[in-house]
């Protein structure tokens, strides 16, 4: 983990703060949600729990495997996503709720949808590149690149456990619609892409 400076200090907490915000407008379109929500609200629902304290909990778990697999990613911007997302999320869609009764129109929820797709993947960007620490589950796919010795890259790596959350998620009644797909396919792309293009070169400055 690299030293803190405000420059990457400030990147891990807009990016944690884009993803939460992602995460709440994805639940708001009911257009289906990124994969790793998909499993939580899947088994969050299941078990009676809310969505913040179960993502918290497992979270936790899956802390555990990164502890043994891959050590490295672990920091401070770990601990802030683990607590942070779920709790970011449900404050915007409950205040969504509390103002708007009743769903948005289809184009508006397009809309959401399309704009989440574009948090998400740049706030995971901007998290991840500061090297300050990263989520249980953003890490598993960097360990088993690592694991694998290198042949299987991040965005196939990203891709198979997205595609394992969305089946495990809509199997305990989750919904699972076009944002899911899009995430399960396209965010370790996506997120590849915006770390070349923005983050990486962002945090040059800071050199």
């Amino acid at each position: 983990m690299k030293n803190i400076t405000w420059l990457r200090f400030n990147m891990m907490i807009i990016g944690n703060l884009f993803i939460g915000i992602a995460v709440a407008l994805l639940r708001i379109s009911e257009l289906g949600t990124d994969p790793f929500s998909t499993i939580n609200l899947g088994l969050s629902g299941f078990l009676g729990i809310s969505f913040g304290v179960y993502q918290l909990g497992f979270n936790a778990i899956l802390l555990i495997v990164i502890l043994v697999l891959y050590r490295s990613s672990i920091g401070i911007g770990t601990l802030v996503n683990m607590v942070g997302i779920g709790f970011i999320s449900d404050f915007f869609v409950y205040g969504y709720f509390f103002i708007f009764e009743d769903p948005a129109f289809l184009f508006i929820r397009i809309v959401m949808m399309l704009s989440a797709v574009f948090f998400a993947s740049m706030g995971v960007a901007l998290y991840i590149t500061p090297n300050l620490g990263m989520a249980p589950y953003d890490a598993l796919a960097f360990a088993i690149e690592k694991v694998s010795g290198n042949k299987i890259r991040f965005p196939v790596a990203r891709i198979a456990t997205d595609i394992t959350c969305v089946v495990i998620g809509f199997s305990f009644g989750a919904i699972v619609g076009v944002a899911t797909v899009i995430f399960a396919f396209f965010t370790g792309p996506f997120v590849q892409y915006f770390r070349k293009k923005i983050a990486e070169p962002l945090l040059a400055a800071d050199k």
